[in-house]
């Protein structure tokens, strides 16, 4: 079998029958297009996620409120599916490719690669929006970095719970939370139930992510994916905040990592569990006929060398 890499000219070259010309660079490595591509799209959903709060807190009310940033995050996950989702399936949340891995649908080898590339496009993207809102921080909190108080800025970055949550409260929010998440993507991915129409997904994943913002989002933020709070987290301890970011909240920190990694298996299972395995048998006249199935897209792992 013929190198792709061998028909890779300076300039492109010009496929045998028609007019398709490669792109100068070219990755052989299925693994290295899929990090890149789920560190591209978490850093889209983040740049935008994360950019909306800094405008709301900033701008003190001025410019949004709690909704916007509920729009903005929805818009964000929206907008990171169109940029990665072909490539890597864009899940942008360590507790969905946990869930993925559980339930076969992503190799455990290829989970580290995912969660390291969410982690560093979240980091990359709370230092873009840190210096892009890096006057109108300082501006509002005097040029005291805080994490709590009056003009605290911690929150633009990772989340903290509300006064009166207490840690259990909290898990227990974050476990319900990323299980519905998890149970609505299974639904939304479930070509033998009620599939969306090809090109919608991203959008009503998007309206997803905005209807869990607006209905359980009020006790903490709804992180509901442990890579989303850690990495910026991470990034507010090196930047000014210190270690303040651990300690607030009686050690919140823990429990975004924790809980959504738990609620999405759960939320998961249950689809799973009540839905999925009682569908029919698919009879020998409604299998696809050969060479008109499609790869899917948890099975690109397997391409990796």
């Amino acid at each position: 079998m013929k190198d792709p890499a061998q028909s890779v000219e300076q300039g492109g070259s010009q496929r045998r029958g028609g007019s398709t010309t490669r792109p100068r660079v070219w990755l052989k490595n299925q693994c290295v297009r899929l990090g890149l591509a789920e560190t591209l799209c978490t850093f889209v959903m983040m740049a935008f996620g994360l950019g909306s709060v800094a405008q709301v807190v900033t701008g003190r009310g001025e410019f949004g409120e709690y909704l916007s940033i509920n729009i903005g995050f929805a818009l964000g996950v929206a907008m990171g599916v169109h940029v990665g989702g072909n490539v890597s399936g864009a899940h942008m949340n360590a507790a969905v490719s946990i869930a993925m891995c559980v339930f076969g649908r992503l190799s455990w080898r290829m989970l580290p690669l995912y969660i390291f590339s969410q982690f560093i496009g979240s980091f990359l993207a709370a230092g873009t929006i840190y210096g892009i809102y890096y006057e109108a921080i300082h501006t509002y909190c005097g040029g005291n970095l805080t994490v709590t108080g009056v003009r605290a800025t911690a929150g633009i970055f990772a989340t903290y719970p509300a006064p009166y949550l207490s840690l259990m409260g909290g898990f227990v929010d974050q476990v319900f939370g990323t299980a519905m998440l998890l149970l609505c993507l299974m639904a939304l991915s479930d070509q033998r139930n009620k599939p969306p129409a090809p090109g919608s997904e991203p959008a009503l994943v998007g309206l997803l992510v905005l209807l869990i913002g607006i209905s359980l989002g009020s006790n903490s933020g709804y992180p509901i994916n442990p890579t989303r709070d850690i990495a910026p987290r991470v990034f507010t301890a090196i930047a000014g905040w210190g270690t303040d970011v651990f300690r607030a909240g009686n050690g919140w920190w823990w429990v975004p990592l924790v809980a959504p990694s738990i609620g999405g298996v759960l939320g998961a299972g249950v689809y799973k569990v009540l839905v999925e395995l009682h569908h029919p048998p698919v009879s020998e006249e409604e299998r696809p006929l050969a060479g008109e199935e499609s790869v899917p897209l948890d099975k690109l792992q397997n391409l990796c060398a």
